[in-house]
């Protein structure tokens, strides 16, 4: 996974995306803060709009980034979620429901395998290639040979970026190793998807114009 909060290239490349927008609050009272964040030609290319509900703790996103609902379950104001969007994780802890937050990628699936037998359980070489014989390549028998087999393997199955997807030869390979790898394997491969920090760096910039204009409705 990426780091815990948002790293300087990915802030970046959000705010790229938003350098022409303009933050239109519709609705601030005791209970409810609405505003939406829209490029300045009008386009509805990374349009967002934010609802909070001040009282319930939560936030509701949606527009042309996809949709997210995240609840705190207790009194909030919007500087707090300002700054709790800041660390991703906790961001997605708070998910309610929402349009895809993570992209899973074969390769990163992959090295989190061979990070998680090899480094972390240090599992012996005789003991992989016995397994990778008995599920995943009869003829291995060096290091190179049995990750080869193991990506190999994964990358004729991987059928979408959606959620992971691994056979059931893989599934045998992991579980003679570690019975308990259903813990960690659906967690390898899987970066936050870009719309999460699009969410969480829209909401940073469109309040702090919001607060700039002090809280008046962009014309």
């Amino acid at each position: 996974m990426s780091e815990r909060f948002i790293e300087e290239e990915t802030l970046n490349k959000c705010k790229e995306r938003f350098a022409t927008h303009k933050a239109n609050l519709i609705q601030n009272t005791d209970r409810y803060l609405i505003f939406d964040w829209r490029r300045a030609d009008g386009s509805i290319n990374y349009y967002v709009n934010y609802i909070l509900d001040k009282k319930r703790g939560s936030l509701i996103i949606s527009g042309d980034l996809g949709d997210c609902v995240a609840t705190w379950y207790n009194a909030v104001s919007p500087q707090q979620i300002k700054n709790y969007l800041k660390d991703i994780y906790y961001f997605i802890s708070k998910f309610q429901c929402s349009t895809d937050k993570y992209i899973y990628y074969p390769d990163n699936a992959y090295e989190g395998i061979k990070y998680h037998l090899k480094d972390y359980m240090e599992v012996e070489l005789e003991e992989l290639l016995k397994a990778c014989k008995k599920h995943l390549w009869y003829s291995v028998e060096t290091e190179d040979e049995l990750w080869e087999a193991v990506k190999s393997n994964i990358d004729e199955n991987w059928g979408s970026d959606i959620e992971p997807h691994y056979s059931t030869d893989m599934t045998n390979f992991l579980e003679e190793l570690d019975c308990e790898y259903y813990e960690w394997l659906y967690d390898c491969g899987g970066r936050i998807d870009m719309r999460v920090y699009l969410w969480a760096v829209g909401y940073e910039m469109a309040y702090t114009q919001l607060e700039q204009q002090g809280g008046k409705t962009n014309e």
